[in-house]
């Protein structure tokens, strides 16, 4: 034993590995009293948070935050350093950070506001490693800010929500060719066939749409929708999924809300706004989109 300390001792003090520590570790398997010395990754903290309580903390660099900057909201006494920009940003003024990678996180954290809690709740995009999860406290701020790109098609998530996330199938145009077979994404008056999807992850994507070269580009929110496929699941076919618009999903379902067996096989909406301004379109989706709730 003593020779292993004193091999540490020499290793440690002539710096032969910058940034290692070394250990004496026992054996696995070994008799009793068997070590080896072994060398650790000596990680620094570079943590500039604190966790001091607030009434030990300088309360000249505490900060009161109010929810969205409503003093009719609930509100936290804070540490500023103890928290990211965007959890404070979060808190302050509602701005949704983009989705995390869920990998090696807190179990009891919320990772928007940055509080701690045992009510933890999750929502994913279609990467399902990528998303958000939160507190209780933060669940209906941040149904407000999906509603801000889900307004058009909001009643469908309103659905899902009051059947317990069952799937709630609706409308999706399917991918026109030309003659050649290549992909027809131009206003081109071509038909479209609309088959049964459902919405996998209710997180949009921004995108900037240049396919009609008619109108200036623009950006639109994308939602990812997965193949509605009733066929028994052994005949290993497996469901396709694509991004599409939420524009698109509005105008192609737009018909059942005063018809609940509406087919736009029947009448093609998608083609019949294709001489539509996009303000025109963008009007019709506020005039028409269910209340927030």
């Amino acid at each position: 034993m003593c020779k292993l300390l004193q091999s540490m001792q020499t290793m440690q003090s002539s710096g032969i590995i910058q940034g290692m520590s070394h250990a004496i570790c026992p054996i696995p398997g070994e008799p009793e009293g068997t070590y080896a010395v072994v060398r650790v990754l000596n990680v620094p903290d570079t943590a500039t948070t604190t966790t001091l309580p607030l009434h030990l903390c300088d309360p000249a660099k505490l900060i009161t935050q109010h929810r969205l900057g409503n003093h009719e909201l609930p509100h936290r006494t804070i540490d500023p350093r103890m928290y990211d920009q965007c959890e404070i940003d979060w808190y302050g003024a509602g701005v949704l950070p983009p989705p995390m990678y869920m990998c090696f996180i807190m179990a009891n954290k919320c990772y928007l506001c940055g509080d701690s809690g045992d009510d933890i709740h999750g929502e994913f995009t279609e990467n399902f490693k990528e998303g958000y999860r939160f507190c209780s406290a933060c669940v209906p701020y941040f149904r407000q800010a999906l509603y801000k790109t889900l307004a058009p098609i909001w009643r469908f998530r309103l659905e899902s929500e009051r059947a317990e996330r069952r799937r709630s199938p609706l409308w999706v145009h399917r991918t026109r060719r030309d003659e050649s077979g290549k992909s027809d994404r131009t206003n081109s008056g071509r038909p479209f066939r609309y088959t049964r999807w459902f919405v996998s992850s209710w997180i949009t994507r921004k995108s900037v749409n240049r396919h009609d070269p008619n109108v200036e580009p623009f950006e639109e929110d994308l939602v990812c929708v997965e193949e509605w496929m009733n066929h028994d699941k052994e005949s290993g076919a497996e469901p396709m999924s694509k991004l599409v618009s939420v524009m698109d999903v509005f105008f192609a379902n737009r018909g059942s809300l005063t018809d609940p067996n509406y087919d736009p096989n029947v009448d093609d909406p998608l083609n019949q706004i294709r001489h539509m301004t996009l303000d025109e379109k963008r009007a019709i989706m506020q005039r028409e989109s269910a209340p927030f709730e």
